[in-house]
């Protein structure tokens, strides 16, 4: 059995074809919205911003997959990035950045970069027992340990 089809029929068809392949890739598609910190300039800035003094602008960048199921400690992490606003699990399975600065006070500031795109981060003390606190810091704004 054979189809034939005109070349009307054939063009209704690749477009619809087409159409519903855009549609579905925009719908899988993880939408980023949020600061823009493409450069080092930018995240120095919204650092400065954080109230925090930086030892130098140069940075350290990792390359880091969120894990697709999140286990107790990127529950955890993930809750303390809801404190900021952020929520990282539309980024389940995304390649970030990790860019970590270092504070003059010995804590390091760690941006979570994604399509140029701040999606979390945090400020952590380096010491033995030190804590980690939210980019947005404490209900006074102040970012104490």
């Amino acid at each position: 059995m054979y189809i034939t089809l005109t070349k009307r029929k054939l063009f209704i068809i690749l477009s619809a074809i087409i159409i519903a392949f855009l549609l579905i890739t925009q719908f899988l598609s993880v939408k980023v919205s949020g600061t823009e910190i493409s450069t080092n300039a930018q995240r120095v800035q919204y650092i400065t911003t954080l109230g925090v003094d930086l030892e130098s602008d140069e940075s350290e960048q990792k390359q880091v997959i969120i894990p697709q199921e999140f286990g107790d400690v990127y529950r955890n992490y993930n809750a303390l990035q809801q404190t900021a606003g952020f929520d990282l699990s539309a980024f389940k399975g995304k390649k970030v950045t990790v860019y970590t600065y270092h504070t003059t006070d010995g804590k390091a500031v760690n941006l979570m970069v994604y399509k140029n795109k701040l999606i979390g981060g945090d400020i952590s003390d380096l010491s033995v027992n030190g804590e980690m606190i939210s980019l947005k810091g404490n209900e006074d704004g102040k970012r104490t340990f």
